[in-house]
């Protein structure tokens, strides 16, 4: 295993903790990172983080990303607590319809991540939480599994709301509302965000083409596009789970239709699109990380046909402007407010400077 200090601070503790998790078919839920496993009996995982799952791929279908737990046979299980309660409440239920009666469940977590106030939450199906041990500014806590569910589905813990038809220039053509649905874990939930709605005030009526939705969270931003101009060919990138999923009902509630893909990043072997959109996330967890937002305004021009677009919201203070004018050698700020701004930026050919002896 490499340095234990290059995992992160729960994985730490975790590590130091070893001998603590003890059980015979661990499965381990949310990892965000793998160099311990051989440390642990792990049986299997649940991934909900694209980025965060490719490294345990290989290891087979007792790894899978997706909204729900591999259905086999566990006897304990491992949760990295993510930041939002109600995503945290959704795991646990899956859990307790997943594992046997008296299944020890261990949580880990940052300081901030709730984990301190995780017992006012667990009721009903576990037993209250005990503190197994806290270091590295976070905490490991054990509980029981006292009353298993029959079954947990996810359209329980749906959310759907309405974009209204004058939310803005994208959908001013909407003979109905939008239908946007929403899960525990995806941004802004229950509703849409104030950076998105900012954003789609300001969208032009595009021209046939592809549009790529990058971070796509609940698809407001391409479904919007797409109700507005039917020829319009949408793909939606995000790197969770429960926002994919909550983007495919999105469509499916419009008879929309699109390719959805998991990633953190624009993969090289993505094509070249008509039009980006986004907006883009600058947090992993309770961490600030401005390397995804980085990399994708790197990155962005060479997933450009020629004279195509790239249209974004940001919080002002992100340095956003400065990278998309390295990338594309300018930068147009649309509109802006006391919090967010909206840039645009287009993939124009740069003629090569001939060089020679002046005359």
């Amino acid at each position: 295993m490499k340095s234990i200090k290059s995992l992160s601070p729960p994985s730490q503790l975790l590590i130091r903790q070893a001998d603590q998790i003890r059980c015979e078919a661990l499965l381990v839920v949310n990892p965000p990172d793998h160099e311990w496993r051989t440390e642990l009996p792990v049986a299997g995982g649940w991934h909900l983080h694209a980025g965060w799952f490719h490294p345990w791929q290989e290891l087979g279908e007792a790894h899978q990303f997706g909204t729900a737990p591999p259905q086999q046979q566990f006897d304990a299980a491992l949760v990295w607590l993510p930041k939002e309660k109600k995503l945290t409440d959704y795991m646990l239920q899956q859990l307790a319809a997943l594992l046997p009666k008296d299944a020890p469940i261990w949580l880990v977590g940052d300081n901030r991540s709730g984990i301190k106030s995780i017992a006012k939450q667990i009721e009903g199906a576990f037993s209250p939480a005990q503190k197994v041990a806290n270091g590295n500014h976070s905490t490991l806590l054990v509980t029981t599994l006292v009353a298993p569910l029959e079954h947990c589905e996810l359209d329980q813990f749906q959310h759907v709301f309405s974009v209204p038809a004058n939310a803005g220039n994208a959908a001013e053509e909407m003979t109905a509302p939008l239908q946007v649905a929403s899960l525990p874990g995806v941004f802004a939930h229950p509703g849409i965000d104030a950076g998105s709605t900012m954003l789609l005030q300001h969208l032009p009526r595009f021209k046939p083409g592809s549009v790529l939705d990058f971070a796509c969270g609940n698809g407001v931003l391409g479904a919007s596009l797409q109700r507005q101009q039917p020829g319009l060919q949408l793909t939606y990138l995000d790197v969770s789970a429960m926002a994919l999923a909550a983007c495919a009902k999105t469509l499916e509630l419009n008879g929309l239709n699109g390719e959805l893909i998991a990633a953190d990043h624009l993969r090289a072997d993505l094509p070249k699109y008509n039009y980006i959109v986004s907006h883009p996330p600058f947090h992993t967890g309770q961490a600030t990380d401005y390397s995804i937002g980085q990399q994708f305004l790197r990155n962005a021009r060479e997933h450009l046909a020629v004279n195509g677009e790239l249209w974004l919201v940001a919080n002002r203070f992100l340095p956003w402007p400065e990278l998309i004018e390295a990338s594309f050698g300018h930068c147009e700020r649309i509109a802006q407010d006391t919090k967010f701004a909206v840039y645009r930026a287009v993939h124009k050919v740069q003629r090569a400077v001939k060089k020679g002896r002046r005359r």
